[in-house]
């Protein structure tokens, strides 16, 4: 919304350098500038309303410029130095452990677009067979989101394959989720053929819970607000973006 603001302010200046620089045919000053914007803001107003795509137009394209030079800004900095996550070979979800790729996601169970980027995943993973590996961190929104994620976490203790399956039977089943709840959950984790004694076990205990709250301040020390949000060779990239996004991250990150 500033951003649209700025944009629009700046519409309104040249609307009025128009204006007065055709009333007096000459150069003006920026003291000018502003009183005449002081004294005239019904013909600034006038002439955006004349022109109200242009003005859209506009706007819009300068944000997407400062969008694009604050993304371009973010990753110059992170290929210079590399955002460092703790990396726990034990967490790995798919992938050799000695893979010259690390795509580090921190995501919600509950979150539809954390869903959508897990296909992402699926398909980054099938193009780079045996040279990358995926680790799934948390930062889930709510309770709902926090069990699920301590379930992953249980039966990733047991098989890393059990723990892919309950992955993928979860972001299947959001909608079902929303009202099964902690039952469907339980349900989902039964299908993959985990040791639901053992998973029981494990969800109580301390060492999952402090796992979650490492992930979640993690991830919002390096600044995250939302999921679902990578970091692929030391380089973040949020939203569920489009494989060709983590591709372009990964050949940039071999040439460093």
């Amino acid at each position: 919304m500033r951003k649209s603001i700025f944009v629009t302010v700046i519409i309104m200046l040249m609307g009025v350098l128009f204006f007065t620089a055709a009333a007096n045919a000459r150069e003006i000053t920026k003291e000018e500038l502003k009183k005449a914007l002081n004294d005239n803001p019904d013909v600034v107003l006038d002439f955006l309303r004349a022109h109200p795509v242009e003005v859209y137009d506009v706007a819009e394209a300068g944000i997407k410029a400062k969008e694009a030079a604050e993304k371009r800004e973010r990753l110059d900095a992170q290929l210079a130095k590399p955002l460092k996550p703790v990396i726990d070979e034990s967490r790995i979800l798919a992938g050799p452990s000695d893979a010259p790729v690390t795509v580090v996601v921190y995501s919600d169970f509950f979150c539809p677009y954390c869903a959508r980027a897990a296909k992402t995943m699926d398909a980054l993973m099938a193009a780079h067979p045996g040279q990358a590996r995926l680790i799934f961190k948390h930062m889930p929104a709510h309770d709902g989101s926090k069990t699920a994620a301590l379930y992953f976490e249980a039966i990733l203790k047991q098989s890393p394959e059990k723990a892919k399956k309950f992955h993928d039977l979860v972001f299947a089943s959001q909608a079902e989720l929303m009202k099964t709840k902690e039952e469907g959950l339980k349900k989902l984790a039964a299908e993959t053929g985990a040791d639901m004694a053992r998973v029981a076990v494990d969800m109580k205990s301390r060492e999952l819970s402090e796992r979650l709250a490492a992930d979640d301040k993690e991830s919002r020390a390096f600044g995250f607000q939302g999921t679902p949000t990578f970091i692929v060779n030391g380089v973040s990239l949020e939203g569920a973006q489009p494989l060709k996004e983590f591709e372009d991250i990964i050949r940039l990150t071999d040439k460093r």
